[in-house]
């Protein structure tokens, strides 16, 4: 029985550790020069996790896994205004949705990818919300509020969000 209790125990514990979600990537960034004297580039590419929970108002609370690709390129052009930096942000999402009650329905998964041009004072945050479609589900997506620095990117929230008719 005690070793049973222990087994356990162990298990969730390493269940929480391994699916913390991570708040705010900030990777290894490299400096690109080019021979344009107005503009200047520094660009990140990245992935991070996905290993969360969310709630499903159909199907109680669901995991979602898997990952987010991006490309975070700080571009300083003379023209932007002063105190903004210009950030292309490309995104590419790929993920599964799990319900934890087991139910048996076709696989949900979730795609996408987007191109976006935001502009973020130096010492700002700004938050981007992204939309996605969930494959064999017309009720729900899944909103995903990303933290856009000078530095990099992070997941702020992961929400299921229903379909307005």
């Amino acid at each position: 029985m005690k070793t049973i209790f222990l087994t356990l125990v162990v298990l969730s514990l390493s269940l929480i550790i391994g699916c913390q979600e991570n708040m705010i990537n900030e990777p290894e960034t490299s400096l690109l020069k080019k021979d344009e004297i107005s503009t200047s580039t520094t660009t990140t590419a990245n992935s991070m996790k996905i290993c969360c929970e969310v709630r499903d108002p159909q199907y109680g609370s669901c995991n979602l896994n898997g990952s987010v690709k991006y490309v975070h390129q700080v571009i300083n052009r003379a023209m932007n205004p002063l105190g903004l930096s210009e950030i292309s942000l490309k995104l590419d999402m790929d993920s599964k949705l799990c319900d934890k009650l087991g139910m048996v329905h076709l696989e949900w998964r979730v795609k996408g990818k987007s191109n976006d041009i935001v502009y973020v004072s130096e010492e700002g945050i700004l938050l981007v919300e992204k939309t996605y479609w969930i494959t064999n589900r017309n009720d729900m997506v899944l909103l995903v509020r990303y933290m856009v620095t000078t530095n990099g990117v992070g997941i702020s929230s992961v929400n299921l969000v229903p379909l307005e008719k």
